[in-house]
């Protein structure tokens, strides 16, 4: 520097002003990439929620097991209005004993929840094992819409099949809103649900939080709004240790009800209850909810 001349001065204020407008810009960038990390969460959800609501077990059905066949359990097929046939197992009533209509949960196939339903068919009751689209090599992609025209499907087989036009619909987790969904759309002697939902909607919301998940979601399956439409008696028993479905869902689905309902909470156990519950309170307290069906329906006809 020359002898004599003085720096240059930068003015005091322009310090001041180039630290804010670089912590503006630099927020204006975390924001950015927050809101775009955001999307693709959205989209993703969006995208994949087929996947992550349905979790269907591509085993075929196969052959029936001796001990399911020592109980009339056969296989069978039906034809949805769609045009897809349908595989799955059913147990043929004994004369005079009403049919149990399995909708299940959204994970696995209908021969796992075979070792559940065998004693109901032992005792005379018929059995579904009703099976969706997707699932069990059955052709189709599993959707709520999917799955009630299914519904659908078995209940009039078993109407045709079976001379039997109300039978009891049972419905585990996924399966209850299908379960409820059909007790309103036409006449059933009872429902009995098993870790059920107010909605999926609501399950969703619940879970994320930080999305507009009930604007995102293709399968509500709103169970609580066909409630008050129900009549017939409705149990349903819910595992207080559920880590899926909490405890209040099943407590507000009975209390929906348009129809006599009982909620039944078993300390210690998960999901689902029948097929969590080694001690057998849940089966108990199904047993002894048909055994009272059973004579409420000997009553009213006076016998």
């Amino acid at each position: 520097m020359p002898a004599g001349r003085r720096p240059a001065r930068v003015p005091s204020d322009a310090f001041s002003a180039l630290g804010p407008r670089s912590l503006l810009d630099g927020m204006l960038a975390l924001a950015l990439v927050a809101a775009v990390l955001w999307l693709c969460a959205v989209a993703a959800v969006w995208g994949r929620q087929e996947k992550l609501i349905f979790r269907p077990d591509a085993r075929p059905l196969g052959e029936i097991p001796a001990e399911l066949a020592a109980v009339r359990f056969r296989r069978a097929r039906v034809w949805t209005r769609d045009g897809l046939e349908l595989a799955f197992w059913a147990a043929e009533p004994l004369l005079g004993m009403p049919t149990l209509v399995l909708f299940h949960g959204n994970a696995g196939n209908a021969a796992d929840r075979a070792p559940a339903l065998a004693p109901f068919a032992a005792a005379g009751y018929g059995v579904v094992l009703a099976e969706y689209r997707g699932y069990a090599g059955n052709p189709g992609c599993p959707s709520e819409t999917g799955f009630l025209r299914d519904a659908r499907a078995y209940l009039g087989w078993v109407a045709s099949t079976w001379q039997e036009p109300s039978p009891i619909l049972c419905g585990e987790s996924i399966g209850s809103g299908v379960a409820v969904r059909m007790a309103m759309e036409q006449s059933v002697r009872a429902i009995m649900l098993d870790a059920p939902y107010t909605s999926v909607a609501d399950l969703a919301a619940a879970m994320y939080r930080w999305l507009p998940a009930r604007a995102l979601l293709r399968h509500p399956f709103d169970t609580l709004s066909c409630l008050p439409l129900v009549r017939a008696p409705l149990l349903v028993v819910h595992g207080e240790a559920d880590p899926l479905i909490p405890p209040e869902h099943g407590r507000r689905v009975a209390a929906a009800a348009g129809g006599p309902a009982e909620f039944v909470l078993l300390p210690g156990i998960g999901h689902p209850v029948l097929g969590n519950d080694p001690a057998g309170h849940g089966a108990a307290a199904v047993r002894s909810f048909l055994t009272r069906l059973a004579r409420a329906t000997d009553a009213a006809a006076g016998t």
